[in-house]
């Protein structure tokens, strides 16, 4: 038997040219090997496929796998979430408008309520004193910026979500973190959350397509989804019973609430800091 690519004499058992290296195709070109090299130049390899149904099956497996050495048995954490939210992006991007939609009907009647404060026409109102006109007037602007900020809220949040989906992992870690304090560091908590993120996508996918096939209703419950994967997956990799796991839930539900609150007051001390020095420099 000869290489193909080089002409080298090799040996019948050979995988592997030993002059040019490369790889022995024995087998005929079927649709199941393109499926599957269409796969791998986008990085769905063998071995990210192996990672992702083992997530969803046993992460513990592929959490304590890695943490404890397996490097090579399983995709680069980074790399693994790097590509659910590549995925995500262009979906949620394509069909923007659905995603949107499908975010919004969990409390669709305040938005339907906010978009008939905002367009409502108040020159047609008669018999109300200035007062209430002033305040119906303010009631209006105060919509309209609420359905902006929302619109822009998640036109930003869908054209950057890769990259949000990166700057929250050291949030989620430091919760888990505190939520399990022993025996991972803060370290292998992000490794863990960046898996556990990147499985979430395909969650989030998943109710996304099923939302468009039937209600946009049902996309918010991917929420639950995520809650239910995680406590799945933390049980089983600190080996947690029924009582246990509920009591780690509150804690984390605790914790991120605190956390939550920190960074709110933070964010509104910076932003009346910056009023106070916008207000000094342009009287």
């Amino acid at each position: 038997m000869t290489c193909k690519n080089c002409g080298n004499i090799l040996e019948e058992r050979t995988s592997f040219c030993e002059k040019c290296g490369a790889k022995v195709i024995k087998d005929r070109i079927t649709t199941r090997i393109l499926i599957q090299e269409l796969l791998a130049s986008f990085g769905w390899d063998s071995l990210y496929v192996n990672t992702l149904k083992k997530m969803f099956t046993q992460p513990h497996e592929v959490l304590k796998g890695y943490l404890n050495g397996a490097r090579k048995k399983y995709v680069n954490p980074f790399a693994y979430l790097a590509v659910g939210a590549a995925l995500s992006l262009i979906i949620f991007n394509f069909f923007s408008k659905e995603f949107i939609e499908a975010n919004n009907s969990f409390n669709k009647s305040q938005n339907e309520a906010l978009q008939e404060k905002a367009t409502a026409d108040l020159s047609k109102l008669t018999d109300i004193s200035e007062k209430e006109l002033e305040n119906l007037k303010r009631e209006q602007k105060q919509a309209q910026i609420a359905l902006k900020f929302g619109d822009t809220y998640f036109k930003f949040f869908v054209n950057y979500f890769n990259i949000i989906s990166f700057l929250f992992i050291p949030f989620y870690a430091l919760i888990s973190k505190l939520t399990f304090r022993k025996p991972n560091n803060y370290g292998e908590h992000i490794v863990i959350n960046s898996y556990l993120q990147g499985t979430t996508m395909y969650i989030s996918i998943i109710f996304f397509i099923l939302g468009m096939i039937t209600t946009p209703k049902l996309y918010p419950f991917s929420t639950l989804a995520f809650i239910m994967f995680y406590l799945y997956a933390f049980g089983k990799l600190y080996q947690l019973n029924a009582k246990q796991i509920i009591l780690k839930f509150l804690r984390f539900c605790i914790i991120s609430a605190l956390l939550f609150t920190v960074i709110v007051i933070v964010i509104s001390l910076f932003s009346l800091i910056i009023g106070i020095i916008t207000g000094y420099t342009n009287p």
